[in-house]
């Protein structure tokens, strides 16, 4: 392993920065950054001056118009619902008509299964 000119690093010797590095670091720097990369998350994450994390608030019509794209339009908004309207009805009447045939397969399964076991017991008692 001694000629092995590679070199291998461990999580240890890295660390996440959003800022590109000024210059390339030397190899030795593992030993002089003694902070983690768990060391390093754990302190993006408590920081409380660069959080833009923000509360939700509450979004105007016209926001939401704007987000779904018909600016303003009830027309094409009314369009929009009557389709959703007919593709879910379209989803309830074939799901109602898979159940039916579940319901019709479940009672021929019930029938024939009481049908065997009456030919099961009659075998059994003769």
């Amino acid at each position: 392993m001694g000629n092995n000119p590679t070199q291998e690093l461990a999580t240890d010797d890295t660390t996440v920065d959003d800022k590109a590095p000024s210059k390339a670091a030397p190899p030795s720097t593992s030993a002089v950054n003694t902070k983690t990369k768990t060391d390093v998350e754990r302190e993006q994450l408590f920081d409380d001056g660069s959080s833009d994390v923000h509360t939700p608030r509450k979004k105007s019509t016209q926001e939401i118009l704007t987000k779904y794209k018909f600016k303003g339009d009830a027309a094409a908004a009314a369009a929009h619902a009557k389709q959703k309207l007919m593709e879910r009805q379209e989803k309830l009447a074939r799901i109602t008509e898979q159940s039916a045939e579940l319901e019709s397969e479940a009672e021929n399964f019930a029938t024939l299964a009481q049908q065997i076991r009456k030919n099961m017991e009659n075998k059994w008692w003769k």
